[in-house]
């Protein structure tokens, strides 16, 4: 467990120098770990898009946890993880994900559609099924749907939503108080409040302390991916 726990730290250093802007939700973990297991940012990024909209804390009714929906406990353990709450830290739980889609990506000669339909139906399912299941097949078009906004229209979309005074914006308000509450839980110096706004979006905003942020907080933000504009 002490190497698990040297990874997270690896990956919150590690995240701390990317050059990116900071678009998405956890984008500098996504940078960190699509460059570690040589996996395109952009697909990363859709299939957390897919999984749980890039929700840190989303569970699925089959007992998958986390933004990359980690299923507990055989992909899990086959990860390595052997504590349950440690898929609800977001940048190990990004490192899982990328690692196990290069995996799935190795078995299936770098086909993305079965390495996709392998990562949502499991891989011995996909294997033993030279047809890939309906449900595959629309998981993948989801997946490929979001890459394709993420590589042409949405990051701009985003930057543009999000370049108002430090706030972020969801379509979903319980996505928006899920957000809000892994801010606070982590950064001291700032509280990060969420309101409803006349588009009908959700925003969560942030409100710096008397003290203001320290280097902790401002590294952390980053990690989190708080608009560096807004800092």
């Amino acid at each position: 467990m002490k190497q698990m726990r040297a990874l997270a730290l690896g990956l919150l250093l590690g995240a701390n120098g990317a050059t990116a802007a900071q678009t998405y939700p956890f984008q500098a973990c996504f940078e960190t770990a699509a460059n570690m297991h040589d996996v395109p940012l952009d697909l990363l990024l859709a299939v957390a898009a897919t999984e749980s909209s890039w929700d840190p804390d989303a569970r699925s009714h089959a007992n998958a946890h986390g933004i990359m929906q980690i299923q507990w406990p055989g992909t899990a353990r086959h990860l390595g993880v052997r504590r349950l709450a440690e898929l609800y830290n977001p940048c190990l739980n990004i490192e899982l994900g990328a690692r196990y889609l290069r995996e799935l990506l190795d078995r299936n000669e770098q086909d993305t559609t079965r390495a996709l339909a392998a990562y949502n139906y499991g891989p011995t399912r996909i294997a033993a099924s030279p047809e890939l299941p309906a449900g595959a097949l629309r998981y993948v078009a989801t997946v490929k749907a979001h890459r394709q906004r993420i590589r042409a229209g949405s990051r701009v979309e985003l930057r543009a939503a999000q370049q108002a005074a430090s706030q972020m914006r969801f379509d979903q308000g319980f996505r928006a108080e899920r957000y809000a509450a892994t801010m606070n839980a982590r950064v001291r110096g700032a509280e990060f409040v969420v309101t409803r706004l006349p588009s009908g979006q959700h925003a969560v905003e942030m409100r710096v302390g008397e003290a203001g942020l320290s280097a902790t907080d401002v590294a952390t933000l980053d990690v989190l991916g708080w608009p560096e504009t807004d800092r």
